[in-house]
Parts: structure tokens; sequence; C-alpha cells
């Protein structure tokens, strides 16, 4: 816990979470399931099972993994005539219904070999609006729970009434984003976790060199600065359906991060209240930003770690110099946008031309990095 921001110290009280998993990490560019990811996905759930968390997953990905297969099935099925004519899209409701049993086929696969027993709970929009319903559901996730279950959700895409859930947002939710946020109220979560396929909520898109990684979202601050970019290559509404069911969460006093799934153990280091992903707490605009140090104190660090350096071995300052080429290379662009933006705002306060010369990164000094 050494690592844990103060901003995410209410982490250690968290019990009951709700875990979503989108489309685009559950599947692969090609349609497939993405197995590795799944199985890491797993794997965590397991530890934090073991740890005497509630866990709930509501995951996505079943009309795409039943549109990879209906598509596989249609072509080894058509004659060469056949291939020649178009070829009408796929039914979404039949996708979604042969995609299911496929996913929690997997699903139960995967949780059986690590010793962990999970259940499918399907639900559409029409159910939450009635009491009977919403008390029953409660009532059994509560016998999972002391099961050791854990409870996988998905909305009921087969025999849904509403045939585009993600244009049409006057339902009591309208994707797997906002059942996630949904669940977490109604089952009194404690954390809801929002896995994508990038680090979090970026001030614009995250092909941008010129986007930051919002650690922390103030809705009064950042409601009108972010730039979404595209929707999810395979999902419904990409970041900004999860930003909305984020703030819908959050302000009803669940908080939410919003991370990568692609990596092995982000649910355990948000946990852990590493500063990972993006935070939506209805109390963000009361946390206090993490202090930087002034240019003494920064020359003071670079002077100790200079001292430590030098009391490596050859061969382990050698790795960790080419460790930093590596990244200035990776991170050129970046590097030239910032600079950039850091000779303008000298120019505007007006330093001396020598100065800012000195400052600005030439071809030559870029080729030296």
């Amino acid at each position: 816990m050494d690592s844990m921001d103060p901003s995410r110290a209410f982490m250690k009280d968290v019990k009951r979470l709700i875990v979503k998993v989108g489309t685009a990490v559950v599947t692969r560019t090609d349609g497939r399931l993405a197995m590795g990811r799944l199985g890491a996905l797993c794997e965590q759930l397991k530890e934090l099972n073991s740890r005497g968390f509630e866990i709930i997953l509501v995951t996505s990905g079943a009309v795409g993994v039943g549109r990879q297969r209906l598509r596989y099935r249609r072509l080894v099925n058509s004659s060469l005539a056949d291939l020649q004519k178009p070829q009408v899209e796929l039914d979404g409701k039949a996708c979604a219904g042969v995609g299911q049993s496929s996913l929690m086929a997997l699903y139960d696969v995967l949780f059986s070999q690590l010793d962990v027993t999970s259940s499918q709970l399907l639900v559409t929009d029409h159910d939450f609006r009635d009491p009977d319903f919403r008390k029953q559901l409660s009532e059994t996730v509560k016998s999972l729970f002391a099961l050791r279950v854990i409870p996988i959700f998905n909305e009921n895409d087969a025999i849904s009434t509403r045939r585009a859930p993600y244009e049409d947002d006057s339902g009591i939710f309208w994707d797997n984003d906002s059942l996630a946020a949904l669940l977490a109220l109604e089952l009194k979560a404690d954390l809801l976790v929002l896995l994508s396929d990038v680090e979090g909520l970026y001030s614009g898109p995250p092909s941008d060199p010129r986007s930051k990684l919002i650690h922390t979202y103030v809705k009064e601050k950042h409601q009108g600065e972010i730039t979404f970019g595209d929707k999810s290559r395979v999902g419904r509404g990409g970041m900004t359906a999860k930003v909305k069911a984020a703030v819908y969460a959050a302000y009803a006093g669940i908080p939410v991060v919003i991370t990568s799934g692609y990596a092995a153990d982000n649910i355990i280091k948000v946990l852990e209240g590493e500063r990972i992903g993006t935070i939506f707490h209805q109390d963000a605009h009361l946390f206090t930003p993490l202090k930087k140090g002034g240019a003494r104190q920064m020359a003071a660090a670079a002077r100790e770690c200079s001292r430590q350096l030098q009391g490596l071995h050859s061969e382990d300052r050698r790795k960790i110099l080419l460790d930093i080429a590596d990244a200035l290379e990776e991170n050129q662009s970046l590097i030239k946008v910032e600079n950039e933006a850091d000779v303008a705002a000298a120019q505007e306060a007006g330093y001396d031309t020598s100065l800012i010369s000195r400052l600005a990164l030439k071809p030559e000094k870029e080729s030296n990095c």
C-alpha cells in the first residue's frame, strides 16, 4: 500500500465491487475471443474472491462472439455461387443468442480451472421497472455471495424489445456500461471498475499525442473540455458511454474507475489505491492535487538519483540508460508537442531569446536523445 494515492485512500474500505468488461477487451480485432485477457481477468477475480471481496462481473461480447461464429457457419455452408451474392447482415439478436452461450461456457471453463463457481444472470431494461424483480435480484445476489459465487451479468440482447438500445437513452439503462452503473446502485456496491481498451479518460482522442490522461475527473472542470474520439470498434458507445455511466454512478455515491482491461493486474492495482486510470467521485472537486516540487527540489532529487546510478553495476546502468533511450524514442512526438508548448509559454512570458533558443528542441538535439 506504499504507492497508494491519498485521494484513493477509501479503496481500503471497499468490500463489494462491480467489474464491467467491454467487447473491445473480451474480443480481439478479428472478432475472436481474447483468451489471454479473459484468463488474466478471471485470475484477478479469483484472487479477489479468495481475499473475501464480493465481486460482480458485467460482461459484453456476446453479440461479437455470436456474429463471428455465425459468419463462419454461413461460410462453410455456402456454395461458391452463394458467396458471389451480396451478403445480408446477420441479425444482432440471433448473434446475441448464439454468442451468449459460447461466452458463458468459456467463463465457466476458466473459473472452474481456478476452483471458482460463476453464475449467469441475464436482464433487460424492462425487468428493472418491476419492484418485485429488483427485490428478488438483491436476494439472489446475496445468496450467491454467501456461496462465494461470482455472478456474471449481461443484458439479454436476444429478447430485448429495443432495436437499437445504444441510440435510445430513454430507458433505465441503454448499454452494459449503464447496466453496470445501475447494478452498482441497486446492489449497493462500494466501487465500480469499467475496463476499457485504453488507460482511462483522456483530454482528447487517445491517438492524439497532445491528449493527456485525466487521473481525477471533476465534472465542473472537464465536462466541457474533453474531446471524444471514435466510439469503440465493436461496442456500442465507447468512452462517451463509459463517462456517462461513471458520472451517473459517482454522483449517486458510488466511486468509479475507468482503466485498461489489457493489463494483467489493473483491478488489483485499483483496489490497492494506485494512481492508474481515471477516478470519478462525488467529492473529486475536493481532492488535493499532488504537489510538484520546485526547481531546487527537482535538482536535488536528480543529483541523488545520479549518485545511486553511479553505485550500480555497469550492466545495470547500461540497461537503465537503454530503457530511457527507448522511452525517449517511443515518446518523441509527445516530447516535441510538450516542448513546443513550453517554448510558446516562454515567449509569452517574455524570456530572453537566447534562453528560448536553448529551451527549444532542434533536430540535432532530437537525434541525440
